[in-house]
């Protein structure tokens, strides 16, 4: 059948060619001008890297290999990104250490993460984010600058509280170039320096030379590689079939993780909801076709058992606790004061356990610091509980987090009431009874608390603050 054109239609088609060349002329100008992600759905890049670690007299090697997938365009412009991201660490011994690994050698297994996040085109990451809290996408996806005349500019991850800081952009021959340097808390208590030089050309960065040091605790000297090994560009129908794929692999990976911590905080039904846990993952593993799903969803089976283990165990210890009198102390304050649990009684308290060589407990202090800061004025202590040996230790920290709290002389607390991780943070109610623990960091750390507090104060001081 013969096809008529009027003259309507070519206009209309003139018109929509029109706007696609004036589109691909901007985004091509923008390039010219300043560097820009240009991701579009269907693009899967392919990083990997190599970091060689000094450690006092030893020598570690961490392998790492990242693959990103462009799934979706979202209505503000920026990109849907799924993204995997491997660490193996290998420890180097005998001739050849240094060296990559030889073919047939036997290596540890990758150790993989699975997340998403949102990259609007000058790198700023959205608000949505599906992510390990050790996982950090401004490592092969960083912050752009926002004009042709930015000396310096940085970047804050809301969700983790990293921070970094960029310099140096140049224009070259082949793309662009730029440096990062890490910032926040860990850099500040520990001395680290890890720095970035990143090439970036045809709208993704291609390469980064990596250096990193640290003067606190284990001295460590490394330097490392992350390279583009390919980019790869898959038809609309993958497209259509992977990304409702992805996002139902990563809710169901993000449900089994809440059950399991769930379990962790009720021993006497900790057995039926992990048993639930496993079925229902096994179930979301069997419901998808994709092979890199599929991998993750078998991995998490894998480990379950010991995982079980370990969260039963954990959740009797919580049982032996949460409902008991917390055992009444006297101990001196970093600000000259004696302080009893005494004292507190009619307030909930926040009884955050630490010490200066746990990188979670540093990287929580933001978190605990803007709890205190949000009951502020109402019936709520927040105290540090400082479990080093040297009190220049706890004073260095606190100096250095400008904690708003007071902090405490804590040894030996701990082991009243059988704390077997850090950060520890313990709530206590107005009548002196534990009501609940938190073990680790998270990104909803503070917003878990803060729901907790809420729950335990007094009707009616629960307003007495305006928001």
């Amino acid at each position: 059948m013969t096809r008529v054109w009027d003259a309507g239609s070519w206009k209309t088609w003139i018109v929509l060619l029109a706007g696609l060349t004036s589109q691909a002329v901007s985004a091509a100008k923008a390039e010219e001008e300043l560097p820009r992600y240009r991701l579009e759905p269907g693009m899967v890049l392919s990083y990997t890297g190599r970091t060689s670690i000094k450690a006092n007299s030893d020598t570690f090697f961490e392998d790492q290999d990242t693959t990103a997938w462009v799934v979706r365009r979202n209505s503000d412009g920026s990109r849907r990104v799924v993204i995997r991201v491997g660490n193996r660490l290998r420890e180097a011994a005998g001739p050849g250490a240094g060296k990559a690994p030889t073919k047939g050698q036997q290596l540890p297994p990758m150790e993989y993460s699975l997340g998403y996040f949102d990259l609007s085109p000058d790198g700023r990451l959205g608000a949505d984010a599906q992510l390990g809290s050790d996982f950090d996408p401004a490592i092969a996806f960083p912050r752009l600058p926002d004009k042709p005349s930015a000396g310096e500019w940085g970047q804050r991850d809301a969700r983790t509280g990293q921070e970094y800081g960029y310099s140096s952009l140049r224009r070259g021959t082949d793309g662009w170039g730029f440096h990062a340097e890490r910032l926040g808390p860990l850099k500040r208590v520990y001395t680290i320096g890890f720095g970035s030089d990143y090439r970036f050309d045809r709208g993704m960065v291609v390469g980064a030379e990596q250096h990193f040091s640290q003067e606190i605790g284990v001295k460590t000297k490394g330097t490392g590689k992350l390279e583009l090994a390919g980019v790869e560009t898959k038809n609309a129908a993958w497209v259509a079939a992977f990304a409702p794929a992805a996002d139902r692999s990563i809710a169901a990976l993000r449900a089994y993780r809440k059950a399991i911590q769930a379990a962790a905080k009720d021993a006497e039904n900790g057995a039926s909801l992990l048993a639930d846990a496993r079925r229902k993952l096994q179930a979301a593993r069997d419901a998808t076709d994709e092979p890199v799903f599929r991998e993750e969803f078998d991995r998490k089976l894998a480990g379950h058992d010991a995982r079980a283990k370990a969260y039963m165990e954990s959740a009797k210890r919580r049982a032996a606790v949460v409902g008991k009198p917390f055992p009444d102390w006297s101990l001196q304050g970093l600000d000259g004061e004696t302080h009893s649990l005494a004292d507190y009684r009619g307030r909930v308290v926040v009884l955050d356990f630490w010490f200066r060589g746990c990188g979670w407990c540093i990287k929580a202090m933001p978190e605990i610091d803007a709890v205190a800061e949000k009951f502020k004025g109402r019936p709520v202590a927040v105290l540090g509980m400082n479990t080093d040996a040297e009190e220049e230790d706890a004073r260095f920290v606190a100096e250095v987090m400008g904690l708003k709290y007071p902090t405490l002389r804590a040894r030996g607390v701990p082991e009243k009431i059988d704390v077997k991780g850090f950060p520890a943070v313990i709530l206590v109610g107005p009548d002196g009874v534990v009501r609940d623990i938190h073990y680790g960091y998270s990104p909803t750390m503070g917003a878990e608390l803060t729901k907790a507090i809420e729950g335990l104060l007094p009707r009616g001081a629960k307003s007495t603050r305006k928001p």
